[in-house]
């Protein structure tokens, strides 16, 4: 084509959908200085109707994409890491939520709880007369919450802390959520022994 004085060639074909790469198989191709394509179906089709629907000559521009090779870099050094980042950071928010929720008591576990009514003069030697999380003293005929443990507190206090923070008691470390469903029976983190 070159030799018949073509400046550019296009070649197509009827069945073939796709874009093809064109490249010589042998020999030595120093001497074609003129550009060529190879057009997909869809394209040769329409190129081959405006040829042969027009009379005058028709105009066909082989133009060199030069974008597309930056915005591959751009998509390889920034939008691909930024989308893996924010993936990394959901699946760590959410795991992080998992495990809170795990961590805390539900609302009716901690509504289940026994209240008792404070009194200076029945309280038992062992007994705290003040709150561990506030560390105020509990007034007379003020109402507490009990744990499973024994432990009492402040409802509000102790409420606050089992649904918010951890599901263990503040003192004692007894998980609430496992001492209630086991028919009261504790098993405190931390054991004792008296030797």
């Amino acid at each position: 084509m070159q030799q018949s004085g073509a400046v550019a060639v296009v070649i197509g074909d009827w069945d073939q959908p796709h874009w093809v790469t064109m490249y010589a198989p042998a020999g030595d191709t120093a001497d074609i200085s003129i550009p060529s394509v190879f057009l997909p179906r869809t394209e040769f089709r329409a190129l081959v109707y405006l040829t042969s629907n027009n009379n005058t000559p028709l105009l066909v521009s082989l133009q060199r994409d030069e974008t597309w090779p930056w915005m591959d870099m751009l998509l390889i050094i920034f939008v691909s890491p930024s989308i893996m980042l924010l993936f990394i950071y959901l699946s760590y928010k959410i795991r992080s939520r998992q495990r809170k929720l795990q961590e805390i008591a539900p609302m009716n576990v901690v509504a289940r709880l026994a209240i008792k009514t404070f009194y200076h003069e029945k309280r038992l030697e062992n007994e705290a007369d003040s709150c561990a999380i506030c560390l105020e003293d509990y007034a007379p005929g003020e109402e507490l919450r009990v744990l499973p443990c024994n432990h009492d507190f402040h409802p509000i206090c102790v409420d606050a802390w089992l649904t918010t923070q951890k599901k263990y008691c503040p003192l004692c470390k007894v998980n609430i959520t496992f001492a209630t469903s086991h028919n009261n029976e504790i098993t405190p983190l931390i054991h004792t022994f008296v030797v």
